[in-house]
């Protein structure tokens, strides 16, 4: 294997992307238990959700201080690493993330307040409001983001590519730009709602199914009321969030990959065949008959084929993992809430959910991650053209075009790197363990 400094390079970013990913994905998760939790407690006066709500939203607030940190020192390793980025594409890109600073803004002033005014604010509601807005944010930045990765796997209308022909400065080789300025609007376009709300589905899935795993591991040995109700909230909520992402929204994710990048959808449908052939499955489901056919894996250059490992991260990680994380959490719903499940049936989903659904929602995110950006590779930008003697000319800004060719890292210096990136998320998590033990310790059992 060839451990050059732009392989390397790739393997830290990766890496340091999925942690950041994973720590804002579960505070996404953890606000919205916590304002779904203190709702359900100022409609019901359950102290129980009340307790619930305010451990949630201290979690929450633990996660986003680690993440913003972390946040920081993730986007100053995209500059150092990929420095070439900004100035290529940073005028057509500009729009989303200007709004995310303000989304971030939101976040840093509305979250603290949510937490320091908690039984302050005589009426109930305006303090929910306050949590409202908190969780908004999340979301909020979350969809900023996720708009700029939707863009760089599918070019957004009006965007044009322009390979300049002497290179500014020796290295700025590629222009991204808008063919007029109100059309950065279409940073927006639907293909990109159908990205974003994918993601955020995913990262809701993902927070709520590791929480589910916590609490079931913790119901199974200590039976506790509270614990139930957590479980009869979450698991009818990852159900449904999951039939929504693989039947509606994964739906039409896989059909803007047909149309706009049919060479990452034979890398990841495992169309290993050179030439324009039927797949009588994959043309079942994107056309309803059998008989439609796609170009193969091997009809494209070697040079600009996206890594064949994909096939295995999108049908063994993201899609199995993802329909058998539906099948889990639906007979966790089924056992917690009729009768007639109990027994052997209940028994099994219990002792072994309490393991599989936070580990299959992991596998699915991951794989899910690891196909979108993997499989635009070697490109950003992508956008496919008819071309009438062969397969779509697939065309992009090359990866290699914005790597900042200075840096040159060691193994051992990356093995560093990656140190540190898998340490932020751990912090984070031992950090809500001291928390959660330190409540149980001194709370006289009153506590969550």
């Amino acid at each position: 294997m060839n451990y050059g400094a732009p392989t390397l390079a790739r393997v830290a970013t990766a890496t340091g992307v999925l942690m950041h990913v994973s720590l804002a994905s579960s505070f996404i998760g953890t606000i919205l238990l916590a304002i779904t939790a203190e709702a359900i407690y100022i409609r019901t006066r359950d102290k129980d959700w009340g307790d619930l709500a305010h451990t949630f939203a201290v979690i929450s607030t633990i996660i986003f201080g680690v993440g913003a940190a972390f946040g920081t020192l993730v986007e100053f390793g995209l500059v150092t690493i990929w420095s070439n980025f900004v100035a290529q594409m940073g005028s057509a890109i500009s729009l989303p993330f200007f709004i995310e600073l303000f989304a971030f803004l939101f976040e840093v002033v509305i979250l603290p307040l949510y937490i320091f005014t908690w039984g302050k604010i005589k009426n109930e509601w305006l303090h929910w409001i306050i949590g409202f807005f908190a969780a908004f944010g999340g979301v909020w930045s979350a969809y900023n983001i996720l708009d700029v990765m939707a863009s760089l796997s599918m070019r957004p209308p009006g965007m044009e590519i322009i390979q300049l022909q002497k290179p500014i400065s020796g290295v700025i080789s590629y222009i991204a730009e808008f063919q007029s300025p109100s059309q950065i609007w279409n940073m927006f376009w639907w293909g990109a709602q159908v990205f974003i709300f994918h993601g955020i589905l995913a990262a809701i899935i993902l927070s709520w199914s590791g929480a589910t795993s916590v609490v079931l591991y913790k119901y199974l040995r200590e039976h506790k009321q509270y614990q139930l109700k957590i479980l009869k909230l979450t698991a009818p909520v990852i159900t449904a969030l999951t039939a929504i992402q693989g039947f509606v929204l994964g739906h039409y994710q896989g059909m803007l990959v047909l149309e706009d990048d049919p060479l990452k959808l034979a890398a990841m449908e495992g169309l290993f065949w050179s030439g324009y052939k039927n797949d009588p499955l994959l043309s079942l489901l994107a056309y309803l008959n059998t008989t439609g056919k796609f170009w193969g894996y091997y009809s494209w250059p070697a040079a600009i084929r996206p890594p064949s490992f994909i096939f295995v991260t999108y049908w063994g990680f993201m899609v199995i993992g993802g329909v058998l994380l539906g099948a889990w959490a639906l007979g966790l719903t089924l056992t917690i809430t009729y009768p007639l499940f109990k027994g052997a049936f209940g028994n099994f989903i219990l002792k072994s959910g309490q393991y599989a659904i936070g580990i299959l929602a992991a596998l699915a995110s991951i794989g899910g991650a690891l196909t979108t950006e993997s499989g635009r590779y070697p490109f950003i930008f992508v956008q496919a053209d008819p071309n009438p003697n062969g397969p779509p000319n697939i065309t992009g800004i090359p990866v290699s075009a914005i790597y900042n060719p200075t840096f040159t890292p060691t193994p051992a210096v990356v093995a560093g790197i990656i140190v540190v990136e898998l340490a932020m998320p751990a912090l984070a998590w031992y950090m809500v363990y001291l928390y959660l033990t330190r409540k149980v310790k001194t709370s006289g059992g009153g506590e969550h």
